[in-house]
């Protein structure tokens, strides 16, 4: 009996340990994964700001998807990975605008030594020494990848995350900043995460760059030439109403970047334009290339009175030449023909707006009839990609006042 007894017990003890040390197993097992995928979401990031990754991991988890997991503004120095050794499943950190403008107001941007104390590592694109990532943006600018990435910013309301196809990441950089009116070494970087390729070209806007210019005013990607993928656009706002941008187009056989527009060199609208003064106080403007021509009223759309339009201004001083006309409205030939020029002010607002599915782009411009002289309007061009000579032409315009 006291054999069967203990049978009976050692049957009922032995089952309930073997439950037990199988769910210790399945509770360690998931602790340890659930260690392994916090670890990996704060990668890059500032243990102070103690952020966790809330990307679901039904999205990150694609079958045979190059995802790019960018977090911006969580602190820290960026940590940008090299294309040539990732695995395609990418965790990269950035800076926002708002951490380069609270770098700027401390005044702390380089060591003794000149390295950043923002610096990050690019020396797998070519750079020797630290550099300073501003400005970012996520697209396909080798191909047309369809790949998800998906880019996460900490703002005061808190974390704005958004899903985006693309697997380049493509980066404002510059290699030191100097002072008030010193150029600074910039260049943008394109990292093809997902053909493991880097791409670099030194850029040069005119408009020098400061501390304050460490972050342009716009970068984006579209499709500009209606090729499926994707060229940069990129905006520095300088002197008040003006603006330099350039248009890139990276070559997935070369490696290379190419500038297919640039308004430092090109200003492909204000060439196209032509202006005449005409009798009884109106301007003819034209845009030849597409056999655009309008006349308008300097008075009614101009805003300017006869008296001032009449009144011939003294040529010693050069400025404020107006007086075009005679009493009679007709227009002072020698005078006109010496400072009456109808031209685009090269100050005036010239940014890019998309239009019509991303194709063409718009340039306004103010027209004046003189040197320092009021606008009487602002002229449009807007201009498209033209595959065959691979610049972009005009393509339409009009007036506006």
């Amino acid at each position: 009996m006291k054999y069967f007894k203990n049978y009976g017990v050692s049957r009922i003890i032995t089952p309930c340990i073997v439950i037990l040390l199988a769910l210790s197993a399945i509770l360690l097992q998931s602790k340890c994964c659930g260690s392994a995928v916090t670890g990996s979401a704060v990668q890059g990031t500032d243990a102070q700001d103690n952020i966790t990754n809330t990307t679901d991991s039904k999205d990150i988890t694609g079958s045979g998807e190059c995802l790019l997991d960018v977090r911006v503004g969580f602190g820290g120095k960026p940590v940008i990975p090299d294309p040539a050794k990732t695995d395609g499943k990418v965790s990269i950190s950035l800076l926002s605008k708002k951490n380069v403008e609270k770098a700027c107001k401390k005044k702390k941007w380089c060591k003794k030594n000149g390295d950043f104390y923002l610096g990050t590592d690019l020396s797998f694109a070519g750079f020797k020494r630290p550099v300073f990532v501003g400005s970012y943006a996520v697209g396909d600018m080798t191909e047309k990848s369809g790949m998800v990435s998906f880019i996460s910013e900490k703002t005061a309301n808190g974390i704005a995350k958004k899903k985006v196809k693309g697997s380049c990441l493509v980066l404002f950089v510059l290699t030191r900043l100097g002072k008030y009116k010193t150029t600074a070494d910039s260049y943008f970087v394109i990292l093809d995460y997902k053909n493991g390729v880097s791409y670099k070209k030194k850029i040069d806007f005119s408009i020098n760059h400061a501390w304050y210019n460490a972050w342009l005013d716009e970068m984006s990607l579209d499709d500009m030439t209606g090729d499926g993928v994707q060229e940069l656009l990129a905006i520095e706002w300088g002197v008040k109403y003006s603006n330099e941008f350039v248009i890139c187009h990276a070559d997935m056989d070369t490696h290379k970047i190419k500038t297919i527009y640039d308004t430092h060199s090109a200003f492909t609208d204000r060439r196209e334009f032509k202006g005449k003064l005409k009798d009884n106080y109106k301007a003819e403007l034209t845009v030849p290339y597409i056999g655009y021509s309008k006349t308008v009223s300097v008075i009614k759309d101009g805003g300017y009175s006869k008296k001032s339009l009449q009144k011939k201004m003294i040529d010693k001083w050069c400025v404020n030449y107006i007086g075009m006309w005679k009493k009679n409205g007709k227009v002072r030939k020698k005078w006109a023909k010496k400072h009456g020029e109808v031209f685009l002010y090269s100050l005036s607002v010239s940014a890019p707006i998309y239009k019509n599915g991303n194709v063409l782009i718009e340039f306004k411009r103010e027209i004046c009839i003189g040197h320092r002289s009021n606008e009487i309007g602002y002229m449009h061009i807007y201009m498209g990609y033209d595959k065959a000579s691979g610049k972009f032409v005009v393509k339409d315009a009009k007036y506006s006042h």
